[in-house]
């Protein structure tokens, strides 16, 4: 019990929003949380696509039928549409509640961190 009353503490020093008192201010604060990761993926995903198209341009992967870049363009659109629809699923659930946006946003926000390590161009 104590360590998840210290990992809740932990993770409230984090939240940039525990200082947000109303609905709207912790709304606006979350989309602001998430509108600086979508941000920052929209970053990493442009760095990862002009390094696989930079590959392509060199000549590597010869004999590919379908371009990586392309294939990476296709898997972001899949995906964009998998967090819309994973989070407005959590949004659906709390629909009566004043918590729908936040949930909804913290949604996003974590999908799309996650999906900013997935695009670390280091690691392709």
């Amino acid at each position: 019990m104590l360590a998840l009353c210290a990992s809740h503490a932990v993770h409230a020093e984090d939240d940039p929003c525990q200082n947000a008192n109303t609905t709207l201010e912790i709304n606006d604060c979350k989309q602001q949380q998430f509108d600086a990761k979508d941000k920052q993926l929209n970053q990493i995903y442009r760095e990862l696509l002009q390094k696989l198209q930079a590959n392509e341009s060199q000549g590597g992967n010869p004999g590919v039928k379908d371009k990586p870049s392309t294939l990476l363009i296709q898997a972001q659109r899949k995906w964009i549409a998998f967090r819309d629809a994973d989070c407005n699923t959590k949004y659906q659930i709390y629909l009566d509640g004043s918590i729908r946006n936040m949930v909804y946003l913290g949604c996003k926000i974590e999908r799309t961190a996650q999906r900013i390590k997935e695009l670390d161009p280091k690691l392709w």
